[in-house]
């Protein structure tokens, strides 16, 4: 179930069924948080200078 953050602090969990009605009648008391990446982001193997063929 999707847990919403209410801005009294207050944690509501809302069923998926309801979950559009449920951001439609509270959307000014929700508080959107932004989640801090953790580590350095990977490279991807063709963005790579060493790569030996």
């Amino acid at each position: 179930m999707p847990t919403a953050l209410l801005k009294n602090g207050q944690t509501v969990e809302v069923a998926f069924e309801d979950l559009e009605q449920f951001i439609q009648e509270n959307e000014e008391n929700i508080v959107v948080q932004q989640v801090k990446r953790r580590g350095k982001p990977r490279k991807k193997a063709a963005d790579s200078k060493n790569i030996a063929v």
